[in-house]
């Protein structure tokens, strides 16, 4: 990260204020932490079939550009509805008179046109009680993180993905054993890795961020074993060069002394966005008064931020992001989030699977849920009825044109570009700023008699005057 009087090369990435890395002052204005939108007509899917049981969005929500569809990768949770990892330490299923078939976990999949109306295809790949009509890709599987990687030669590998198995090839509980991985031509047809599991000591409670071009690896964020001495759920990072051969998961993220007591940390799906890398963490609300491993609680999701992927702030006095909601509503007790938020003209659409119960025997999600949240809208810096400002860290401008995310209704917004020494550049100044007074997540802001052109190249600073206005993000472009 550049030191505080570096200038900063942001290039036309859309500049965020999730964290303080580009702003230098703010004088008069707050941040908000804004919280994505519940779609008035969820659920979106609810479980339909015997392997299905109830449904769990531990997985991946994607837009093919090439065909204009949305595909899903959701984990059913059985024909009973019970999860394998309720029935620890037995040697095998068949032991307890269960069928197998009616309690392992499924990778299932779904496809939509708009993302609002899912279909389940009937794949006939798996065999299910004599049956391949049904849309399971692959059985004894859960959580499968998915991604489509152009980056590999090898067309069989072109889709991966991590997932967790509920039993080992005997039968046996894989229960704290750790991950596995499968190759895909197509997203549905599966072979898995031989040599599974490739991440060990680590829980059923892992994110696969992929290919990151900032360290040449995969990078993956798993739960280290809560089985393995420590019994304080946490967030681990495991690195692979190959996608076989992995890390074991180094921490990144722990619960401290100013989390209230209980807090444990459940999972963090993790997405690239902007030159951001930003966390969707799973806050696990345990009982202090229960002993480890704690199992109750309820689980709403809260919003972490890094730079590198490694070193991670808290963000907005670690508020809810997505909040459980009130007493007997579906998602109540518990909301699990998909890897990432799919981008949606100007919106970012958020899916989830909702449970009305805390986490526990009785718990884990059913039907899956959708969320909006405007483009860029995770942190706005705010003004009120007094005059603002806001002055950004020194950066090269690398561009012709400023541009704004903002709400500025009854408000207004106008900027003034100051040098390092905070001296205007000529024709630059607040007056010569046209000013902003609508609504737009991609407004170009213009001065009466210049150009950004004639600044390209050179270290500049924004100061944005503000009142009665939201700002989201900032583009020089």
């Amino acid at each position: 990260m550049n030191g505080q009087n570096q200038p900063l090369f942001i290039g036309t990435r859309r500049q965020l204020f999730v964290d303080d890395v580009i702003i230098q002052q703010l004088n008069g204005a707050s941040r908000t932490l804004h919280q994505p939108a519940r779609y008035a007509g969820n659920p979106l899917m609810f479980p339909l079939y015997p392997w299905e049981g109830r449904m769990e969005l531990y997985g991946t929500v994607c837009h093919d550009t090439e065909t204009g569809q949305f595909r899903m990768w959701y984990t059913g949770l059985g024909e009973m509805g019970i999860s394998p990892m309720g029935v620890k330490n037995e040697t095998r299923w068949a032991h307890l008179g269960f069928d197998p078939e009616r309690l392992l976990y499924s990778i299932c999949y779904a496809t939509s046109g708009d993302g609002i109306f899912w279909e389940r295809p009937n794949l006939g790949i798996v065999d299910y009680r004599g049956s391949t009509d049904n849309n399971v890709v692959v059985f004894n599987a859960s959580a499968a993180n998915v991604i489509r990687d152009d980056r590999d030669p090898d067309p069989n590998r072109l889709y991966k993905s991590l997932f967790y198995e509920s039993l080992d090839p005997d039968g046996t509980s894989n229960e704290g054993d750790g991950v596995s991985i499968a190759f895909s031509p197509d997203g549905l047809h599966w072979t898995k890795h031989a040599g599974n599991p490739v991440i060990s000591k680590v829980s059923d409670s892992h994110t696969l961020l992929g290919w990151d071009e900032l360290h040449d690896q995969y990078v993956a964020y798993c739960r280290p074993s809560v089985h393995g001495g420590n019994t304080t759920r946490r967030i681990g990072r495991s690195v692979s060069d190959d996608f076989i051969h992995w890390s074991d998961p180094q921490e990144v993220l722990v619960p401290d002394e100013q989390d209230p007591p209980g807090l444990q940390f459940y999972n963090m799906p993790v997405f690239k966005y902007e030159g951001l890398y930003l966390g969707q963490l799973l806050a696990y609300h345990t009982y202090p008064e229960e002993p480890h491993v704690r199992i109750f609680g309820n689980i709403d999701v809260q919003l972490a931020v890094s730079r590198d992927g490694i070193s991670w702030e808290r963000v907005a006095d670690r508020e809810p992001f997505m909040p459980n909601g009130p007493p007997g509503s579906m998602d109540a007790g518990e909301i699990y989030v998909a890897n990432a938020p799919v981008m949606v003209d100007d919106e970012l659409w958020f899916y989830y699977s909702p449970c009305p119960v805390e986490h526990g025997p009785t718990g884990r999600s059913g039907p899956i849920c959708l969320a909006k949240l405007r483009l860029d809208g995770f942190v706005s810096v705010d003004a009120g009825e007094s005059p603002a400002t806001l002055v950004t860290r020194p950066f090269v401008c690398a561009g012709d044109s400023l541009k704004i995310n903002a709400a500025a209704r009854g408000g207004l917004i106008s900027v003034a570009v100051i040098d390092e020494q905070e001296m205007q550049y000529d024709g630059f100044a607040k007056s010569d700023s046209a000013i902003f007074d609508g609504d737009s997540v991609r407004h170009e802001m213009s001065w009466r008699k210049a150009s950004l052109a004639g600044l390209k190249g050179k270290v500049i600073r924004l100061k944005f005057y503000l009142r009665n206005c939201q700002l989201f993000s900032f583009t020089i472009q």
